[in-house]
C-alpha cells in the first residue's frame, strides 16, 4: 500500500494531508515534477537484470530511458530499536535528475523543495522520478534491509551533492 505524507510552510511537525490511494499520490507528485511507477513483486536479484526491468518499465512510460546506474544499500536500526523521528541532516542529497529504484525492503523516501517536504513509503519495486533540484534521502524501515538502484541519464546525473542546510532534517518523520 503506498501512503503520502505531505508537509507545507514550514509546519515540519505534523503532515498537513496524507493520501492512500495510488492516483492521488500519483497526481500530486506529477504537481511537482516527480513520478511514481511499480514494477512487478516479484524482482531479480542481480542488479543488470534489475535495471534492464527498470528501463524496459520506464519505457514503456513513454518516458527517456537513463543509461547509467549505480547500486546503493543501508540497513534500517533493529527491529527493537525506536524508529527515527527526525531525518539525519547528513543524508539529505539534491538530486541532479534520476531515478530511484527500491529492490529490496521497505523505506521512506523523503522529497523536498523550498517551503514543501513530501514523506512516501516505498516498498520493493517502487521507482519514482526525483527531478534536478529536489532535495531527497532514504531512511530504511525499522529492521528493514534496503537496496536500490539509482539511475541517470549520464554518470553527472548520480553525483548528487549533499544538502545538510536542507529543511527535510526538521521533519518529524512518520513511522509508514
Amino acid at each position: 500500500m503506498s501512503i503520502l505524507a505531505m508537509y507545507e510552510a514550514g509546519q515540519w511537525q505534523c503532515p498537513a494531508r496524507v493520501l492512500t490511494h495510488l492516483e492521488d499520490i500519483s497526481a500530486v507528485l506529477a504537481e511537482r515534477g516527480m513520478r511514481l511507477l511499480q514494477l512487478p513483486a516479484a524482482l531479480p536479484d542481480d542488479n543488470a537484470q534489475l535495471q534492464a526491468l527498470a528501463e524496459q518499465c520506464i519505457a514503456n512510460s513513454g518516458l527517456p530511458v537513463p543509461q547509467c546506474a549505480t547500486a546503493a544499500a543501508q540497513q534500517g536500526a533493529p527491529g527493537y530499536a525506536e524508529p527515527p523521528t527526525k531525518l539525519d541532516a547528513g543524508a539529505v542529497l539534491r538530486s541532479a535528475g534520476q531515478w530511484v529504484l527500491l529492490g529490496v525492503g521497505h523505506a521512506r523516501l523523503c522529497l523536498g523543495r523550498a517551503d514543501q517536504a513530501l514523506v512516501l513509503a516505498v516498498r520493493q519495486g517502487d521507482l519514482v522520478w526525483i527531478p534536478a533540484g529536489h532535495e531527497w534521502a532514504l531512511v530504511p524501515a525499522t529492521g528493514s534491509d534496503c537496496r536500490w538502484l539509482d539511475l541517470a541519464a549520464d554518470e553527472h546525473a548520480l553525483n548528487d551533492t549533499p544538502a545538510p542546510e536542507s529543511n527535510l532534517s526538521e521533519l518529524q518523520l512518520l513511522d509508514i
